[in-house]
């Protein structure tokens, strides 16, 4: 992207799929690490004892997603050198085409309550992650920052538009930013935040359709 209101606003909308997202979809997923987290890496399960292991966590997570957004991005750099002006711009209309469309029809999905995804979760890869406990929070958030997760997906679909390997990383930096938010309200409040997850749900489900349509809108118009 060489469109600066066009970067914000991929930023920011990234950042809102994250926030809303992590308080339906990730409290929902994720809820179990948290709770391990608070209580295998804090003497006194209260206060700030709680909080630094689990911002490290957060922070973990996010430089995974941000080093994932990096790559994705970085391809489409590297493809503007083996290609011409004309045909980048065909190539790239074409990946936020197919990004928006996939963010759409998570949307429409995640509003329906159709999983997606779960199958990745049985892979023996993945069971081999949920069993590896490190003994430092952040490098437990930088591993559990790869198991497969429908939102994260949707998101790096969405950084698929981006041209540039720090535009990429942003977005993504972004969206773990915004993810962080609910982890971090989970470690302080519990359960009891769960009992809101529905109505985030729908909200994530709206962002995550509105980001499609937008990401489809800024290829249609994208020019080198």
């Amino acid at each position: 992207m060489t469109d600066l209101d066009a970067f914000f606003k991929l930023i920011i909308g990234h950042f809102l799929i994250g926030f809303t997202g992590g308080y339906g979809h990730c409290i929902l997923m994720c809820h179990p690490f948290v709770l391990h987290i608070s209580s295998a890496f804090s003497t006194n399960n209260a206060g700030y004892k709680i909080l630094i292991p689990n911002l490290f966590y957060n922070i973990g997570r996010t430089f995974t997603y941000s080093i994932m957004g990096a790559i994705i991005g970085g391809l489409g750099s590297l493809a503007l050198t083996y290609m011409s002006e004309d045909k980048f711009v065909t190539v790239q209309k074409s990946i936020a085409y197919f990004g928006g469309s996939v963010l759409i029809l998570f949307a429409v999905m995640y509003f329906l309550n159709i999983s997606s995804f779960n199958f990745l979760t049985k892979l023996p890869v993945v069971n081999t992650l949920k069993k590896y406990t490190p003994k430092n929070p952040f490098i437990y958030g930088v591993i559990l920052g790869f198991l497969p997760c429908g939102l994260t997906v949707g998101a790096l679909f969405g950084a698929m538009s981006s041209s540039s390997w720090y535009t990429g990383a942003s977005m993504m930096a972004a969206f773990g930013i915004g993810t962080t938010f609910a982890m971090m309200t989970l470690a302080i409040l519990g359960s009891y935040i769960m009992r809101y997850v529905k109505y985030f749900k729908h909200i994530t489900s709206l962002l995550l359709f509105f980001m499609g349509i937008y990401i489809i809108y800024l290829g249609y118009n994208f020019s080198y």
